[in-house]
C-alpha cells in the first residue's frame, strides 16, 4: 500500500489553519513559539518534526492529531464536528498499531527504536519515524492517531449520514 508523504499532508493542513486566522508565517510563528524558518519548511512537507510539536499545534488551533494527517481536513464541515482531545497520543498510536498485528520484525528500523516506540520508552518520535510504523502496518497516520472519541464522532457521523 503507498502511503502520501504525512508530512506534506500536515504542512497543507496547518496553512489552512493559518490562513483561516490571516497570519503570516512570522506572525504565525509568534503564536506558535516556533522557529519561522522551520515552521515555513513544515508549511512546505520539507520539514521533519516530532509528534510532540504536532500536538502542540493541534491544541493549539484546537483541531485533531489524527486530522492533521487527513486529506478531509480541507474539507471545513467535516472537520467542525471535531476538537482536540486532550490525551497521551503516543499512547493512542501504540494501541492502534498493536491492533494492527505487525510484527515488529518487520519494519524498516533499527530493532531497539522500534521497541522503545512500542513499549513506551520513546515518547517523542519524529514523523519520519512513526511513517516506517504506518508503512508496514498498511495504515495511516491518520488512523494510527485517531482517539477513541475520535472514532465514536465519526461512527455518528457516518450513521447520520445512513
Amino acid at each position: 500500500m503507498y502511503l502520501p508523504d504525512e508530512k506534506s499532508i500536515v504542512g497543507r493542513n496547518l496553512q489552512i489553519l493559518i490562513n483561516q486566522k490571516n497570519w503570516s508565517i512570522k506572525q504565525a510563528a509568534k503564536e506558535l513559539n516556533y522557529d519561522r524558518i522551520n515552521l515555513s519548511k513544515m508549511l512546505s512537507g520539507s520539514q521533519n518534526f516530532r509528534i510532540k510539536t504536532l500536538v502542540k499545534f493541534a491544541h493549539f488551533f484546537d483541531v485533531p492529531v489524527f486530522l492533521l494527517f487527513n486529506r478531509l481536513f480541507e474539507d471545513e464541515q467535516y472537520r467542525k464536528d471535531f476538537s482536540f482531545v486532550d490525551e497521551d497520543y503516543m499512547h493512542v498510536f501504540r494501541v492502534n498499531f498493536k491492533a494492527t498485528s505487525v510484527k515488529q520484525s518487520l519494519i524498516d528500523l533499527d530493532s531497539t527504536t522500534v521497541s522503545h516506540i512500542i513499549n513506551g520508552r520513546r515518547n517523542n518520535p519524529t514523523i519520519s519515524t512513526l511513517h516506517q510504523f504506518a508503512e508496514y502496518s498498511n495504515t495511516s497516520l491518520s488512523e494510527l492517531f485517531k482517539t477513541e472519541i475520535d472514532k465514536i464522532i465519526i461512527k455518528q457521523k457516518e450513521e447520520d449520514s445512513i
